[in-house]
């Protein structure tokens, strides 16, 4: 007897502890929302992603038209989005910045995005480089609170060929996370430690923001 008791409490817990494990469905968070419905699976899967939470607390309004604005916020939500940009500055007073991005994180409120900014510079001079080899920085920072990504740097060469004109070129690249529906500009900064009088730098910045979850 003792024994069979053990056994019906074991079934027991086993069943709270299946019951605890199981997440809500979207039949259970909805009231309108049938657990015959064919379409449950995909509403759970646009609810955990954050890209709807319903029409109303506790209503999921299945049988409602979507209306033009909200289809815009779901398709914003869903994917990621890339801004571009390319220019050229002049780097006579030793830095300059050649391109920047203004992008919008794309995610649910009150959610995160990834943000990925990469781009590339090259530095061109010519006419006097005897000040040369001159050491190149170039980077991306934010706009809002001057935080900077990771540093590349290079050479500029002096000119051992004959020619009057030197290049060199080096990437830049920073990724972190930002809140959903936020908008950031970012740039491309560039400079130069030697004092030449022509010289520029021509830049290309792209930023891709990706929702979290």
């Amino acid at each position: 007897m003792f024994r069979g008791s053990n056994q019906r409490w074991l079934l027991v817990l086993a069943v709270v502890v299946i019951a605890i494990g199981v997440p809500a469905s979207a039949a259970d968070r909805f009231d309108d929302l049938a657990a015959t419905n064919t379409h449950r699976e995909a509403i759970e899967e646009l609810v955990e992603s954050g890209i709807t939470l319903g029409c109303d607390p506790g209503r999921y309004c299945p049988q409602e038209l979507v209306r033009r604005d909200q289809m815009a916020s779901f398709l914003t939500r869903t994917g990621s989005r890339t801004v571009s940009h390319e220019g050229v500055a002049s780097l006579a007073a030793g830095d300059g910045v050649p391109a920047s991005v203004t992008i919008r994180a794309t995610g649910a409120p009150g959610g995160q995005a990834t943000v990925s900014v990469q781009g590339s510079v090259s530095v061109y001079a010519t006419g006097n480089l005897t000040a040369c080899p001159c050491e190149v920085e170039a980077f991306v920072y934010r706009d809002s609170d001057d935080a900077q990504g990771p540093s590349s740097w290079a050479q500029l060469p002096d000119v051992t060929n004959g020619s009057d004109r030197s290049v060199t070129s080096l990437p830049v690249s920073w990724a972190f996370e930002i809140p959903s529906g936020a908008t950031e500009t970012y740039r491309l900064a560039v400079f130069i430690d030697g004092e030449l009088a022509e010289v520029h730098a021509e830049g290309a910045l792209t930023a891709i923001a990706t929702p979290l979850g």
